[in-house]
């Protein structure tokens, strides 16, 4: 029977000083993605990334291996997104002020209107949060469904249905763009 590898924390915590760095420079790209598709503004998403790092590796001393690392690092990044949101003032110093004028779909919007992609996200950012919370570990980060239940404190039964229930409205999204978003009777 062959011994499991340690992940990268427990590696570093164990006196590995570049364990550390690849912790970063694998999960980083990850973790700002979250960050973005939760909605932040670019430097944003950079700065808590930095943040779940930073606080990694304050309590890398406290870290036990008891599940998949990455859904541990996630669960510190939601925890952060909610406090960001909770704290976050309706507009703060260095994200983008809406264009008042604006009202209607510029020119990129009319052009990404036909865009698989732009649809998807569309119809990602019309399902409540909690879904896209499901939908963003389950299947963007690739989380099994135990870790998600356990990120999340839900039942696993809970977050597979929530998935596939999630996943059957954005693809009725996707096969039928111009459908109405209402449910049919």
């Amino acid at each position: 029977m062959t011994e499991e590898q340690p992940d990268l924390l427990t590696r570093f915590r164990e006196g590995d000083p570049s364990a550390f760095s690849s912790l970063v420079a694998e999960m980083g790209p990850r973790l700002k993605g979250f960050f973005l598709r939760q909605g932040a503004q670019a430097s944003t998403a950079e700065d808590l990334t930095q943040h779940v790092f930073l606080r990694v590796y304050q309590s890398s001393d406290r870290y036990q291996a008891s599940g998949r690392l990455a859904a541990y690092l996630l669960r510190i990044a939601r925890n952060l997104w909610i406090d960001y949101c909770r704290k976050k003032r309706p507009f703060s110093l260095g994200e983008s002020f809406p264009d008042a004028a604006d009202s209607g779909p510029g020119p990129v919007e009319l052009g990404e209107a036909g865009d698989r992609a732009a649809l998807l996200r569309k119809a990602l950012a019309s399902m409540d949060l909690a879904t896209q919370e499901i939908i963003e570990m389950a299947v963007l980060q690739q989380l099994p469904y135990q870790d998600v239940a356990a990120v999340l404190h839900i039942p696993v039964g809970t977050v597979k249905s929530r998935v596939y229930y999630a996943l059957r409205k954005l693809r009725e999204v996707l096969e039928d763009p111009l459908r109405d978003s209402t449910p049919e009777s």
